[in-house]
């Protein structure tokens, strides 16, 4: 009896343990992205987009982005992928479902693809002649965020408008050794994107 008991009392558990996996299975997988973005501009493309998580409690997004800039544009045809992370630690709800999220601050480090692009320091270039792999870049910026939930299906989604304000690395060091010749709007560019959250 005792043997009986031990053993119901060790099986119980794997009981729970799938009927939660029944309930994750019957909703979402916990490897599909929470949502897609569409960004333009940004110092990550003339037009990038990819697919992206967001935290339990909405404050914490991270998007893996891929651009593409046109030769017409750029001088040169380049496409990247950029690693992206976005902190947007207040949201404010307003009338018909719509929210503000006025404050957002995040991080990203992008990689350019192209031979003229190199990961570490050419042999032919001197020891410390070039301290920066110019295919690798990291930025930061600042945004908000306007944003309206739905529901499409009897399933909750949303859509997002956003804005940032960003830099990357070697553009802020041109600053701080050029005070009085450059100015942040030298520095600064604007990007503008759309999130669909499923």
């Amino acid at each position: 009896m005792k043997k009986l008991s031990l053993l119901l009392f060790l099986i119980t558990p794997l009981f729970s343990i799938a009927q939660i996996e029944d309930e994750l299975d019957s909703t979402r997988k916990w490897f599909l992205p929470d949502h897609l973005k569409l960004q333009f501009a940004g110092n990550i493309g003339f037009l990038s987009g990819g697919p992206g998580y967001i935290s339990n409690n909405k404050t914490l997004e991270t998007d893996l982005l891929f651009g593409f800039l046109p030769q017409k544009f750029g001088g040169d045809q380049l496409i990247t992928t950029t690693l992206k992370t976005t902190y947007s630690p207040w949201s404010i709800p307003l009338k018909n479902s719509y929210y503000i999220k006025p404050f957002s601050i995040g991080f990203y480090l992008s990689y350019t693809f192209g031979t003229q692009f190199d990961t570490k320091l050419p042999s032919h270039y001197p020891v410390g002649y070039y301290w920066w792999a110019t295919s690798f870049r990291p930025g930061a910026y600042i945004g908000g965020k306007l944003g309206k939930d739905l529901v499409v299906n009897k399933r909750q989604r949303s859509i997002e408008m956003y804005y940032e304000l960003g830099t990357y690395d070697l553009l802020l060091i041109s600053y701080v050794q050029n005070t009085g010749y450059l100015k942040p709007s030298d520095i600064v560019n604007l990007a503008i994107g759309l999130r669909f959250g499923f």
